[in-house]
């Protein structure tokens, strides 16, 4: 672990509430976000997608690759808005030299499943149809990685291409919560806190549907036929066995899915680029597997059972 990090993860649990406040945390995030060291280079801008505000990263002056990245943000379904990551996403599109797209889809709350999956549905529907020969890759990090998976069913039931590349980081994507590095991890992960997950969860759910529903849940049900992923998970994380797990149940079913794990690194460290040496190299990793997809070809999406 570098200095940086081992510094940054000890300020970490310094300062973490002994009770969780929803309205206090998306303060206390909305204005960590703001500190959080912008890439030289990259140029940030709000547009317009589907009805939703979308923040829209890319390198200055003319674009060094043709893909567009729609990264369907985290935070728990409840906690974290687009703007939060204006200087991640600037990072991500000087490494690709592309475009990064991460929708501002209404959190929980205020608003429960499916609204954000069908808004980000939306959004990859508008990519296509403005520029239907572009590559798009497919990025989810933590509950977005849910949404993302979620998604890819979709995508599935209705046939057709699919993104060239899926990327899932630090993904939460068994909405359970049964998996046993909840608990093993409670003392390892300086970001993430197992308690208040329950409470993401059932936010994000509602009452009418199942924490075993196929769609939102989507380490559940049918995986055959997805099209290529490749995950970062961090072995800290609360939330790594939801990584191994997937990547296991996904390979049995015929999915190609890359998996790496990163050592002693809490949940999304990724986020922290610029920050962190390990997330820089994090973010290179990814620029650089989105580059060998590339060269290799679109992602397949086939016809599955349990979309909807």
């Amino acid at each position: 672990m570098s200095a940086e990090a081992d510094e940054l993860w000890r300020s970490f649990r310094e300062s973490r509430p002994e009770t969780f406040d929803l309205e206090e945390e998306r303060a206390g995030v909305a204005a960590a976000s703001r500190e959080h060291p912008r890439r030289p280079g990259a140029v940030t801008s709000i547009r317009r997608l589907a009805d939703l505000d979308v923040v829209a990263a890319r390198p200055g002056g003319e674009l060094r690759d043709d893909p567009v990245v729609l990264w369907i943000h985290g935070g728990a379904f409840t906690v974290m808005r687009a703007e939060s990551y204006d200087a991640p996403a600037g990072h991500l599109a000087m490494e690709l030299g592309c475009e990064v797209l991460v929708p501002d889809y209404t959190t929980a709350p205020e608003a429960t499943y499916p609204t954000a999956l069908d808004e980000v549905d939306a959004c990859l529907a508008a990519i296509v149809a403005e520029e239907p020969d572009r590559a798009v890759v497919l990025l989810g990090d933590s509950a977005g990685a849910a949404l993302a998976v979620g998604l890819l069913k979709r995508l599935r039931s209705r046939g057709g291409p699919g993104p060239v590349l899926t990327a899932l980081v630090c993904p939460w994507l068994d909405l359970t919560l049964t998996n046993h590095s909840l608990r093993d991890n409670a003392a390892n992960d300086a970001v993430l806190g197992a308690a208040p997950l329950q409470f993401h969860a059932d936010a994000y759910l509602g009452p009418d549907v199942s924490p075993e529903d196929p769609i939102a849940s989507p380490y559940h049900g049918d995986l055959a036929g997805l099209g290529p992923i490749y995950i970062q998970a961090a072995e800290y994380d609360v939330l790594v066995d939801d990584a191994i797990r997937f990547t296991r149940k996904a390979r049995a079913a015929g999915v190609e899915v890359e998996m790496e794990i990163a050592a002693e690194m809490p949940h999304s460290y990724q986020f922290f680029a610029g920050i962190i040496p390990e997330a820089d190299m994090a973010t290179t990793r990814l620029a650089d597997r989105v580059r060998l997809r590339l060269r290799s070809g679109p992602g397949d999406v086939t016809t599955g059972p349990d979309a909807r």
